[in-house]
């Protein structure tokens, strides 16, 4: 899209930077519990729980783990947040999912 002769970067960016977000396998996890999910805004501890029972495949306590948080705090949310497919608050550790269709597409053409 084009406004005032100067190119819009869509949601994602362009399709080298979308296939970037999506080379990590815990952020191809993210993305999955946030697509899914019917909440609007979910806390970090949240997405670490679903994310660290998603790679283990069961019940976790009532903490998720240290790493998982530190990883998406410092790591994985900062990048869906810099290429417009989160809204993350990381004072208050809230996520905010805005989506891209292509993002969903590329996720779901990975069979996962």
């Amino acid at each position: 899209m084009v406004i005032d002769d100067e190119p819009v970067a869509a949601p994602g960016g362009p399709p080298s930077e979308r296939l970037e977000l999506l080379a990590s396998k815990r952020r191809q996890t993210l993305l999955e519990v946030l697509s899914d999910s019917a909440e609007d805004v979910h806390t970090l501890e949240s997405l670490a729980t679903a994310i660290a029972q998603t790679e283990q495949g069961t019940e976790l306590g009532a903490r998720p783990p240290r790493r998982v948080c530190l990883f998406l705090h410092h790591v994985h949310l900062p990048k869906l947040d810099d290429a417009d497919i989160v809204d993350y608050d990381p004072q208050h550790k809230l996520v905010e999912y805005t989506g891209d269709g292509r993002i969903e597409r590329l996720l779901a053409s990975t069979g996962r």
